[in-house]
């Protein structure tokens, strides 16, 4: 009963002993978000695991189990997986006509959808419903169920096509759906989970430190605390429990507010995360609630360890020891010095190399000068704000500003404080935008498509038509093109090089279109001075694009064995071709998948997006990451302004207010906040230089580093304001003790 009584007591003096800390407060608060940011991160560790579970599961029940691989089964239906595009990214749907009525459904569907029908995921039919296309495949009578859904927001189909669009000889025997079988759907699109939890570590590191210095605040009068029990002859536990009892409240609270988002999902149904718009499926993080609240339990025993472990009692050499350590700030001054050559060495040095034989060279010189950059960018702006500090002292004097004096002095005596001060904002802007840059970078073929359709949009697209489609039928197809759209084919020579041009054919009306004469017999013309639609068209049709030959004919012609490389259409006017309305015939008029028109170079322009859509989520996190780090590095130097506010605790006295806190914060908080900031957008701005190339879109986006320096302005106005509150706070409890 006595041990219990103790250990009570001494858990509400650790409770007592924060409340009375000077900084107790923003110790509190910085605890409070700490352990709730862990606690999201782990619960979102946790719920990746629930999900990516989830999508494999019920991919694999849905999956097409050929009749080749379960040949002692019977077969079921026919059915062909295809891909189709919305608002630029591909998703799956399958084409499938059962052979019986009583033909096993798969998973989410109901009832089979007839000749001509569609059943839908939710999603889908909410797209195509926007773009004025919901009928697209058919006639929609059902929408799939999450039961059938890879996740609540995946884009998925049956179609049970009608006879003129079904073709036997291209569609696979099935004998039903399940393990083992073909898988289809968002698990060819999404990347795979290590990847995703390697994304995660941008917003579980930043945490890290976050933790870190939220338990060390304060540290000066805890420190003397547990070396005072240790002299009682209290030992480990005693310690622990009083370090508990100080921070037992705000972590307590920080773990129930991180792990209730987790939880609310679990309870509340589907939710769409912002900006994403991806649909987390509650059935998913339901399964795995034990595993959400076992993340929640292991933030609150973490901090709880962190703040035991991180509190030693001094040693005995230390705690005897009464010299004062003096900090020169000479390392400080050589990396200011190597700042600037860093950043010219950055810029400028990788540009030396040739990219076709030293690309992987460049780009780790590249990186290496960027983290060189932001180690020794802070330390730039602290040299230079020490030596602006005695011009603001000597300012001060004629203006009467103590706080400026007072500021200035302690800047130009302390350069490696500011550098503390400023680092987590020059690493939150350059890292902001590294990676805004690294999530615009594609492939050079994905960039050529990208310049292409800049170019010359949708006014001309390049069909594709099946091999085993007879001409006679492709030709109907042709005739029934909308008003405005004309035809010619591009063939390539018998005898293909590198030297020899392609032949354009079409009709007198076409090629006049195309700025060309009309001539029975082949002309070579150059591309100088062709249509631009065509030049576009020979970059991804013909390995020569500076000419071409060009004669008048069908472009179609029956009866001729040749085959074009390529049927081209363009828009008479030179306009956006109804790209949604030829595919619409393409698809009604011929045998599934066996047809498509698309832009130029459209397949790489695809991937690509698919690559931005994957790129998006580290930039979800990455952000969110880097403003944890300035916010970890503001709470430091709030504590560490806290701790200077106590010493100059008697200017209040001296000068009969207590306003001068708000100038003392203002320019030992504040200014070099803001200072670094603009001196961050520079530096980041010129280590974009060597990756932009304004030709292929890929710039460093002014609205990412704008926002991004906002919400960084608007954290030092706010350590400002609040440094400056409670350093006034303080002041009321100071008392003159024989200094």
């Amino acid at each position: 009963m006595k041990g219990r009584s103790l250990s009570w007591q001494l858990l509400r003096v650790g409770r007592a002993a924060g409340l009375r800390a000077g900084d107790g407060r923003v110790r509190t608060i910085a605890l409070l978000l700490a352990t709730a940011l862990l606690a999201l991160g782990l619960t979102a560790v946790a719920a990746t695991y629930a999900v990516y579970d989830g999508i494999e599961q019920r991919t694999a029940n849905r999956s097409l189990q050929f009749h080749d691989a379960f040949p002692t089964r019977p077969i079921a239906a026919l059915a062909k997986a295809d891909f189709d595009e919305i608002e630029g990214r591909q998703f799956s749907l399958v084409y499938v006509r059962p052979l019986s009525s009583h033909t096993a459904l798969p998973p989410g569907v109901d009832r089979w959808p007839a000749p001509g029908e569609a059943v839908l995921s939710p999603e889908l039919m909410r797209l195509l419903r926007s773009e004025g296309a919901l009928h697209r495949y058919g006639k929609v009578v059902e929408t799939i169920r999450d039961a059938g859904l890879a996740n609540p927001g995946e884009r998925y189909a049956y179609v049970n096509p009608t006879d003129r669009q079904f073709d036997k000889k291209s569609a696979y025997p099935v004998v039903g759906f399940g393990g083992g079988g073909m898988p289809t759907g968002d698990v060819r699109f999404i990347a795979d989970r290590g990847k995703f939890l390697t994304a995660l570590y941008l917003i579980l590191l930043p945490t890290a430190a976050l933790a870190l210095v939220a338990v060390r605040m304060g540290a000066a009068g805890r420190d003397k605390r547990t070396a005072l029990v240790s002299a009682l002859g209290g030992g480990r536990r005693h310690r622990a429990l009083l370090n508990l009892g100080e921070a037992s409240v705000p972590v307590i609270a920080g773990a129930v507010l991180g792990t209730l988002p987790a939880l609310w999902m679990t309870a509340f149904g589907n939710t769409r995360l912002p900006w994403i718009n991806y649909w987390l499926s509650s059935t998913d993080l339901r399964q795995w609630w034990g595993v959400l609240v076992l993340a929640g339990l292991a933030a609150l025993v973490g901090m709880f360890l962190l703040v035991c472990l991180v509190h030693r009692p001094a040693t005995r050499r230390r705690s005897r020891s009464t010299r004062l350590a003096a900090h020169t700030g000479r390392a400080v001054r050589w990396a200011a010095l190597a700042c600037p050559l860093l950043l010219f060495a950055t810029v400028w040095g990788p540009a030396q190399l040739d990219p076709s034989h030293y690309a992987d060279l460049r780009m780790k010189f590249y990186n290496t000068g960027v983290v060189a950059v932001m180690a020794t960018l802070p330390c730039a702006v602290a040299v230079v704000a020490a030596a602006l500090g005695p011009l603001l002292a000597r300012w001060s004097r004629r203006t009467g500003d103590v706080g400026a004096l007072v500021s200035g002095r302690h800047t130009a005596a302390h350069p490696g404080v500011t550098a503390r001060l400023v680092a987590g904002v020059g690493i939150a802007l350059v890292l902001v935008s590294q990676v805004q840059l690294k999530n615009a970078q594609f492939g050079e073929n994905a960039r050529a498509a990208e310049a292409t359709a800049n170019r010359v949009g949708h006014s001309v697209l390049l069909t594709n038509f099946s091999d085993q489609l007879p001409p006679e039928r492709v030709g109907n197809v042709l005739s029934h093109l909308p008003a405005g759209v004309e035809p010619f084919a591009v063939y390539r020579p018998k005898n293909p090089s590198t030297s020899a041009p392609a032949r354009i054919l079409g009709p007198c009306r076409t090629l006049r279109i195309l700025q060309l004469r009309c001539s029975s017999r082949p002309v070579t013309v150059s591309s100088r001075v062709a249509d631009q639609r065509l030049v576009e068209t020979l970059r991804w049709v013909s390995p020569v694009v500076d000419r071409f030959e060009v004669q008048q004919g069908p472009a179609l012609p029956g009866h001729s064995s040749a085959t074009p490389e390529k049927l081209v259409l363009v828009a008479a006017d030179g306009k956006d071709l109804p790209q949604a309305e030829i595919k619409q015939l393409l698809r009604d008029s011929l045998p599934v998948a066996s047809a498509g028109a698309d832009a130029p170079g459209a397949e790489w322009l695809v991937g690509a997006r698919e690559s931005v859509a994957h790129g998006k989520w580290v930039i979800f996190f990455g952000v969110p990451g880097v403003l944890i780090v300035a916010l970890a590095v503001a709470l430091a130097n709030l504590a560490e302004f806290l701790r200077f506010s106590r010493k100059v605790a008697p200017l209040s006295v001296l000068t009969g207010k207590r306003k001068v806190y708000y100038s003392t914060a203002a320019w030992a908080l504040l200014v070099p906040l803001l200072a670094a900031i603009a001196t961050s957008v520079i530096a980041a701005s010129w280590l974009a230089a060597p990756q932009e190339r304004a030709a292929d879109g890929v710039e460093l986006s002014g609205n990412v580093l704008a926002t991004t320096s906002g919400a960084l302005a608007v954290m030092a106005l706010l350590t400002w304001w609040w440094g400056a509150r409670a350093a006034v706070r303080e002041s009321t409890r100071w008392r003159p003790y024989g200094e």
